[in-house]
Formats: C-alpha cells, structure tokens, sequence
C-alpha cells in the first residue's frame, strides 16, 4: 500500500475507533464465553510470528484486507474448523493464514447446499465466510437450517452499502442465532443454544 493510499485508511479507521470507543476491552459484554471470544480471538494483539512470514510471502493486501486475514488466522485458531466455506467465491488471499493457524482445515468454495455433501454440515465443525451478492439470501435461507451448533458464519463487509448492512441485520435478528458480533469490517453469527445477544466490537 502506498503512502498516499495509507491516509485515507488511518483517518476513516481512527473515525470508526472514536465512534466505538465505549465498546474497547470487552465493555459491557457480560457473558464471559463472549467476553472470552472477543479478548482471545478478536482482539488479541499478539504479534505472532506467522504475521511476518505470511506478509512477506504476500504483501499484495490492503490495511483492511491484512487485518481481516489476520483476524481469519485467529478464529480459525480458535474453531480448528473442519472446512472453511468460502460463498459464492474463495478468497485467495485469505487461505494461507486459515491454513497456518490449522492444517486440517480444507478451504473450498461452499457448494450450493441441498447438493452431494451437505449433510456433512452436521457433524463437522464448518466456517462460512460470506459476501453479499446475488444469491446470497437464497444460500443464507438453506444454510440457517442445516448449520449446527459447531459451525459458525461470517458476513464480509458488513457496513459497505444499505444490501450488507440489511443482510447482516437480518441475520442478527434470526431466531436461530445466539451470539453476533458486529466487527464494523466483518460480522460473526453463532447458532448455538445461548441467549440471543448482539456485539458491536471495537475491531
């Protein structure tokens, strides 16, 4: 990135800081396995050696795109998930830092579930990574009503345009989900069995 593309990127994300400062350090978050996920996961600042290499094999990523890769390095430290389902289309520059944090993980393009595989989807711990396009809604509608309590959903992007902003809020409000977390950049939808609670995480 450029030093005149690095500017415009430390404003808009210093602006975004100040107007969720009051979330910082897991304030106000009273479940401590959400309180747990946020300081473990989320915001964990350590600088782990695998940062350093994987930029340096790669340092084509934008601010943004590095922070949410390493973020995806996190989570998939913490799910150790099975299968990383990208929909509807894999993001290339993310799958090395899923695969650093966990070899098992197979990262794939999701496939349109109802197909051969989806019953897969009830016994494997499953990361679903979604953009918000065409056929979205239509995915997210099967996919609510086969994801099991080990698996998880995350939205990118979620405050880019009023179509994201209106997809993540309809997945927040699902009675199927428990826990969310509004990351700004990036959302995460549980379907597990805890009270229904929404985040907005100072990321």
């Amino acid at each position: 990135m450029t030093q005149r593309n690095i500017l415009p990127y430390k404003i808009k994300a210093l602006v975004v800081w100040l107007q969720r400062m009051k979330h910082i350090q897991g304030f106000g978050i009273q479940s401590p396995s959400a309180f747990s996920f946020d300081r473990k996961v989320i915001n964990d600042h350590t600088s782990y050696p695998i940062y350093v290499e994987l930029k340096r094999l790669g340092n084509t990523l934008t601010a943004v795109e590095r922070k949410k890769a390493r973020l995806l390095y996190r989570i998939n430290r913490f799910a150790e998930a099975d299968r990383f389902c990208f929909y509807p289309t894999k993001l290339l520059a993310y799958e090395s830092y899923i695969k650093a944090a966990c070899e098992k993980t197979l990262v794939e393009e999701a496939k349109t579930l109802g197909e051969e595989g989806e019953d897969a989807a009830f016994n494997e711990s499953v990361v679903y990574f979604l953009t918000v396009g065409e056929h979205c809604q239509a995915f997210y509608k099967r996919l609510r009503t086969i994801i099991n309590t080990e698996s998880f959903v995350i939205v990118d992007d979620i405050k880019r345009n009023a179509e994201t902003r209106a997809f993540w809020q309809q997945i927040v409000d699902d009675e199927c989900v428990s826990f969310s977390f509004d990351l700004y950049h990036i959302g995460i939808a549980f379907f597990d069995k805890r009270p229904k609670q929404n985040y907005i995480i100072n990321f």
